[in-house]
Order: C-alpha cells, then sequence, then structure tokens
C-alpha cells in the first residue's frame, strides 16, 4: 500500500476541475454529491492510514518476542491480517480512481457538450457497485482481525502455560516458588498488545464500514431528487404540451374590426 494515498482527493486536478466546472454552471446540487463523494473518500484514507500505522508498530513489537516459535507463529498470524488489510486498501484505491477518471470525463463531456451533459456524467458518478464492493470487504475484515486477534490470545495462552509448566518443575526440583522467566513475561506482553492492535484494526475496519453505507444513503437520496426533479420536469413538459393543443382545438376567434 503506498503513495496513491499520499495526497488528498480535492487536490488532484481532476477533482479541482470539475469543481469549478460546477461552480461556474450554477449546479450546486451536483457540487454537493460531488464534495459528499470526495470528503467521504478522503475520511475513508485517513482511517486506512491509521491501520497501517496500527499493523506497522505491531511489526515492530514482534521482533521483540525473544521465544523464536512464539514469534514465527505470531508472525504468520499477522502477515495474514496484513493480507486482507492489503485487499481492503487495494479496492478503496479502485474506487478513488474510477472516482478521479470519472471526473475527468464529467470535465471533457462538459467542454465538449455543455452543461446538460455535465449533469448526467455527475449523476453517473456514484459508483454503488463499487462502493457496495468495498463495503462487502470491509466487513469481511472486520470478522478478520476478530479471528486473528483470537488466534493471538490463542499463542497468548499457551505461552502462558508453558510458563506456568517451567514454574512447577521449579518448585517439585527446588522445593520453593520460582518467577515466571523474564522473557515470557515480555513476550506474553508482546503478544497482548498485538491482540489489541488487531482489534483496533477491526473496530477502524467497522466504522469504516458505517460510513460506507452512509455514503451509499446519501447517493440514494440524490437519486430521488433527480428523480423527482426529472418527474417535475416531464409534468411541466406535459402540461405545456396540453395547452398548445387546447390552444389548437379552441382557436381565439379574433374581434371584428
Amino acid at each position: 500500500m503506498g503513495e496513491e494515498f499520499q495526497s488528498h482527493l480535492k487536490e488532484q486536478p481532476e477533482i479541482a476541475g470539475l469543481f469549478q466546472v460546477l461552480e461556474d454552471s450554477g449546479l450546486t446540487k451536483e457540487f454537493q454529491e460531488v464534495e459528499s463523494l470526495v470528503n467521504y473518500l478522503e475520511g475513508m484514507e485517513k482511517q486506512f492510514h491509521k491501520v497501517l500505522g496500527e499493523l506497522k508498530e505491531v511489526r515492530g513489537q514482534l521482533e521483540q518476542i525473544q521465544d523464536k516459535g512464539i514469534k514465527a507463529a505470531a508472525a504468520r498470524i499477522v502477515g495474514k491480517a496484513e493480507e486482507k488489510v492489503q485487499e481492503i486498501g487495494g479496492k478503496l484505491t479502485l474506487v478513488k480512481e474510477n472516482f478521479i477518471r470519472s471526473a475527468r470525463h464529467a470535465v471533457g463531456i462538459f467542454h465538449e457538450k455543455g452543461v446538460d451533459a455535465l449533469r448526467k456524467a455527475v449523476s453517473a458518478m456514484k459508483i454503488p457497485s463499487a462502493l457496495s464492493l468495498l463495503k462487502d470487504a470491509l466487513h469481511s475484515g472486520v470478522e478478520s482481525m476478530d479471528k486473528h486477534a483470537a488466534k493471538i490470545a490463542a499463542v497468548s495462552g499457551e505461552l502462558h502455560k508453558a510458563a506456568e509448566h517451567t514454574k512447577n518443575v521449579g518448585r517439585a526440583l527446588l522445593g520453593r516458588r520460582i518467577k515466571e522467566p523474564g522473557e515470557r513475561t515480555k513476550d506474553k506482553g508482546i503478544l497482548a498488545k498485538t491482540q489489541m492492535a488487531l482489534l483496533s484494526c477491526g473496530s477502524l475496519f467497522s466504522g469504516m464500514e458505517r460510513a460506507t453505507e452512509k455514503a451509499m444513503n446519501r447517493m440514494g437520496q440524490f437519486a430521488s431528487l433527480e428523480k423527482k426533479s426529472s418527474v417535475r420536469a416531464e409534468l411541466k413538459r406535459m402540461k405545456g404540451k396540453k395547452n398548445i393543443e387546447s390552444c389548437l382545438r379552441n382557436p381565439v376567434q379574433e374581434k371584428a374590426r
């Protein structure tokens, strides 16, 4: 995951250009619709950066584990979690790239065919199917992080049992209570932090899933407004047509001079 998440969408020339032509054309509703999508995507990027930060910290913690077997087991679990994060990041990048491409197309259509074509192009930028796939991926991500956190907890539990066994052997041989080995205690603390970090990633994905659902609902509201606007325009057109037909059937008699 990387550089594609470093710049804000509003700074992209395609998006800035689209905002400009929408403002110049007086398309307030369409401007608000695009702005809503931009704010959503930028919010998603910020949350995803937090997930990446959590995983980076986890990797650093794993390097401090003394027990090689425990370190290898924890690394495999975290590796699987990272694969899921990369998958979600890929889908988020795809949504962003499609959005930028659509913005470029909308501006081109405006220069070629005018305001009405621009309005239709913006209407087609809602990308509901892409957001639906992203929402599903985020839901899967929540479940995946919870599952991997549970596996880390199981590894920690096995480490605890091993430590207890060591203490019991010591008691039997020396006839007195001995402390748990320091490196085992440290390893257990690191595993606990790893578990919490994975649960935190799951929580972030859950919030992103809710944000995606809200974005989809907003798009539905915009679509509803567009439909009502189209119906009103059609009714107005039909009313005007009826008035013309009525005038043709009942022409006004000119008064005799």
